[in-house]
């Protein structure tokens, strides 16, 4: 069973995983509770040089072709995934572990979405699951994962804010809105 993991331990992790040209995904509908909390980390993450973050919402789907686009060495992806662990439970899962997570708000599981890109951009991929407590329709997110999105875009923040640093850039908001029909 996954455990919270600390700002220490992620920035870490994710530090040694963001290699080369990175795509950063949020995922999650902003109508369901905590399952938006994928989305919300993606609002709050500056791209830099080499960074591309995506707002993806609840239809990543629409968007990998972006991703795709992006040429990356490294996709991270954002989701709010029921591990069965305490709530606001945050784990690092490689590709290989995505397998047994199917996302009950989305169309795609998420195992289908790292399938794809690893196969059509031969990028290491990465999903940091958020353990949710409520996914109603219109209910609030919950304090222990709002804190956990806090957590997450600190950690993110941070590990951009070096490459932004090394490379003297600005910093630049993620992509928004939907791709056109």
């Amino acid at each position: 069973m996954p455990a919270r993991v600390s700002n220490m331990n992620l920035r870490e992790q994710l530090s040694n995983a963001m290699q080369g040209n990175v795509v950063v995904m949020g995922i999650g509908n902003p109508c369901r509770g905590d399952d938006a909390a994928g989305s919300c980390v993606a609002q709050q993450i500056c791209s830099a040089p080499g960074v591309s973050v995506i707002d993806a919402q609840d239809v990543p789907e629409n968007y990998l072709c972006q991703a795709a686009d992006q040429r990356p060495d490294t996709i991270v992806l954002i989701d709010c995934v029921d591990m069965k662990s305490a709530p606001g439970s945050v784990a690092l899962f490689d590709v290989d572990q995505t397998a047994a997570y199917w996302p009950s708000t989305h169309r795609v599981p998420v195992s289908l979405l790292v399938d794809y890109l690893e196969r059509t951009t031969a990028a290491r991929v990465f999903l940091i699951a958020i353990q949710p407590l409520q996914t109603g329709f219109l209910q609030p997110m919950s304090t222990e994962v709002l804190s956990s999105v806090e957590v997450i875009a600190d950690v993110l923040n941070g590990v951009v804010e070096m490459r932004r640093m090394s490379a003297g850039a600005e910093c630049a908001g993620p992509l928004r809105g939907r791709v056109p029909a």
